[in-house]
């Protein structure tokens, strides 16, 4: 029987006890972790590559977004809608306004004969708000000499180097030249080396 008393008495201050914890676990305020508000990119335009490295003749995958809130029109370049420019000694150069010459985009086989193409212009196109365009770059060109530029030369892939891409555009045509675009913008890609 004495045991039986000590038992109750046992259980008696575990419970008491056990309940005394609960009742100061829920009475202790909680802290409740701030919820963090989703950061939204600011409204841009972007230009950008699938990688920032790539091996010589692989095909390089180019996107363009616009989430602005309207819609712009960019420029078109012969057989593509974005430039390239290379990295070299400390600055980014444009290699179509080099003195002795540059590279034009080609389809052509590594090996043919190319010869530099001229292009109709044609009025800007439109990128409407919310949308993006897509591109890719298998790395040929059809180099060219200042000199002389309409002389035929061999399709190459360009040179391991470092590049990034660029993509101008603005909001209306010039009023005097519809193939022209007033207040242009330029904005560049993420860099990427070709080995």
């Amino acid at each position: 029987m004495q045991n039986n008393k000590i038992l109750i008495v046992v259980l008696l201050i575990l419970t008491i006890s056990g309940l005394a914890l609960v009742s100061f676990y829920i009475s202790k305020p909680k802290q409740i972790a701030p919820i963090k508000p989703e950061v939204k990119p600011a409204p841009a335009v972007t230009i950008s590559t699938d990688k920032t490295s790539y091996n010589q003749g692989e095909v390089i995958n180019i996107s363009i977004t616009n989430t602005l809130a309207t819609s712009i029109l960019y420029c078109q370049g012969g057989d593509s809608f974005w430039g390239i420019e290379y990295f070299n000694e400390g600055e980014w150069k444009n290699p179509g306004l080099e003195k002795d010459g540059g590279f034009q985009l080609t389809e052509n086989e590594i090996g043919d004969r190319c010869n530099i193409a001229l292009f109709e212009r044609i009025p800007p196109p439109e990128l409407k708000s919310q949308s993006s365009i897509s591109s890719q770059w298998n790395q040929k060109i059809c180099p060219f000499k200042v000199t002389s530029p309409g002389a035929p030369n061999i399709v190459k892939y360009i040179e391991g180097n470092k590049y990034r891409l660029t993509f101008c555009y603005g909001f209306e045509v010039t009023p005097d030249d519809p193939y022209s675009l007033n207040d242009l913008k330029t904005i560049y890609s993420n860099s990427f080396t070709i080995k």
